[in-house]
C-alpha cells in the first residue's frame, strides 16, 4: 500500500485544526505558578484496515471452443445453448455428401497411380533386358528407371490422400470432449467451415470457480481465502486463491483472480456458470496502529505525531497508511497504548513542556490525568 501523500496529509492536518477543539484550558492552567499547556491526548489503537468485498461471476475450470477437423458444410446441430451434454454425445454433423465424393475421388486417383507404377514397373523390365542384351542404350534404362520411381511416389501420395479423405469423413460427426454445458454456438445449419473453426463452446461440469477483477492496489496483498456468496439466492461457500493473471488489464488496469470453490460445493446446483458472486475476505486486513486523524502532522515531509515522555513532548516518525473522517491508520515503532498528542499539534513543537489531559476528560468534564 502506497503511503498517504504529503499534500493529503497538510489538508486534512488544517481541518482538524480549525474543526476540533485544540486546546483546554482551565484556571489553573493559567496560573502564574505553571505556564505548561494543557494537551489533549489519547492512546494508540490496534487497527485494522478494511478489505473491501470483490463482486465477480462462477466460471467454469476447463473451457472448450470445439470445431470439426474437417472442412465441409454443417449439415445438423445437434444442441442448443445451455443444454447438458455427456463425453461422446454428437454435438453437429458435415455433410457428407461432399465428403463421401472426397473418398471416392481419392479411391479413383489411387488406382490410377497403382495402373501406371505397374506399366512403368514392366517398361523398366523390358528396357533392363534389352539393355543386358546390348540392344538399349543407358540412357533408355535411365529414364525408365526414373518414370518407375516417379510413378511408385505418386502411388504413395494417393494413398495418403485417400486416407485423408477416408478420416475426413470420420470426421463428419462432432463429438463432446467431456461432459459439460453448451455455453456458445459459432455457427449454424448450412454454414461452411474450415478444419478446427469453433462451431460449439463446452464448459465442463468439473470445477468451478468465482473469477473477479482486482485493482492495483490490491494485487500485492490478495487474501488467499475467502468467503463466496452468491447474489441471487444467498448460498456461500469457502473459496481458495487458484490463479492470477500476470499484467494487469490495458483498460480498467486490474487484474483477473479465480478463487476455487470448494469440492464440496462446486457440484452443488446452485453454483450455476455466470452466476454473481460477491467475495467477502475472512481474513483481516493488514494490522496498523489507530490514532484520532488530529494526532498526525507533517514536519520536513514526513509524518509524525506527538508522544509525551516524562512531562515533555517527542515527535516520533510514522508511516501514514489511510485517513477517514476522525481516524488515520500509521505504523510505527510505539506500543499500542502509547499516549499521543491529538488536538493542536500544529502550535507544539519538540521538546516543549506539557500538561496531559485525556481526550475523553475533555467530553465528561473530568479533572487531569497523569500521562
Amino acid at each position: 500500500m502506497r503511503p498517504v501523500s504529503m499534500a493529503k496529509l497538510f489538508a486534512i492536518a488544517r481541518a482538524a485544526l480549525t474543526a476540533s477543539v485544540l486546546l483546554s484550558f482551565t484556571p489553573s492552567a493559567l496560573a502564574e505558578s505553571d505556564q505548561r499547556p494543557v494537551v489533549l491526548v489519547a492512546p494508540i489503537a490496534a487497527g485494522v484496515e478494511p478489505r473491501p468485498p470483490l463482486v465477480g461471476s462462477v466460471v467454469a475450470e476447463t473451457n472448450a471452443a470445439v470445431g470439426f477437423q474437417a472442412a465441409g458444410r454443417i449439415s445438423e446441430r445437434l444442441v442448443r445453448r445451455g443444454e447438458r451434454v455427456e463425453q461422446g454425445e454428437p454435438l453437429a454433423r458435415l455433410d457428407e455428401r461432399d465428403l463421401a465424393a472426397r473418398v471416392d475421388s481419392a479411391r479413383a486417383a489411387l488406382e490410377q497411380a497403382r495402373a501406371d507404377a505397374r506399366l512403368a514397373e514392366q517398361e523398366l523390365e523390358r528396357i533392363r533386358t534389352l539393355f543386358e542384351q546390348q540392344v538399349a542404350s543407358r540412357q533408355a534404362l535411365d529414364q525408365a528407371e526414373s518414370r518407375a520411381q516417379a510413378t511408385a511416389s505418386r502411388v504413395t501420395s494417393a494413398e495418403a490422400q485417400l486416407a485423408e479423405a477416408r478420416n475426413a469423413l470420420d470426421y463428419a460427426s462432432l463429438a463432446a470432449p467431456f461432459d459439460g454445458v453448451v455455453t456458445g454456438l459459432s455457427a449454424d445449419v448450412g454454414d461452411v467451415v474450415a478444419a478446427g473453426q469453433p462451431v460449439v463452446r463446452l464448459a465442463a461440469d468439473e470445477g468451478r470457480l468465482v473469477e473477479v477483477a482486482v485493482p492495483e492496489r490490491r494485487r500485492a496483498d490478495l487474501a488467499e481465502r475467502a468467503e463466496a456468496r452468491l447474489e441471487a439466492d444467498g448460498a456461500t461457500a469457502e473459496v481458495s486463491l487458484d490463479t492470477i493473471s500476470g499484467a494487469a488489464d490495458p483498460v480498467s488496469r486490474s487484474y483477473a483472480a479465480r478463487y476455487r470453490l470448494a469440492d464440496s460445493a462446486a457440484g452443488m446446483t446452485p453454483w450455476s456458470l455466470g452466476q454473481t458472486a460477491i467475495l467477502s475476505f475472512t481474513r483481516e486486513g493488514a494490522r496498523h496502529q489507530r490514532v484520532p486523524v488530529g494526532a498526525v502532522f507533517a514536519r520536513d515531509d514526513q509524518p509524525r505525531v506527538f508522544r509525551v515522555l516524562d512531562g515533555r513532548l517527542e515527535a516520533v516518525e510514522v508511516t501514514l497508511r489511510r485517513i477517514d473522517v476522525d481516524y488515520a491508520l500509521i505504523d510505527s515503532e510505539l506500543p499500542a497504548g502509547t499516549l499521543v498528542v491529538i488536538a493542536g499539534v500544529n502550535r507544539l513543537h519538540d521538546g516543549q513542556a506539557v500538561r496531559v489531559r485525556r481526550g475523553d476528560e475533555v467530553a465528561t468534564g473530568a479533572g487531569e490525568s497523569a500521562p
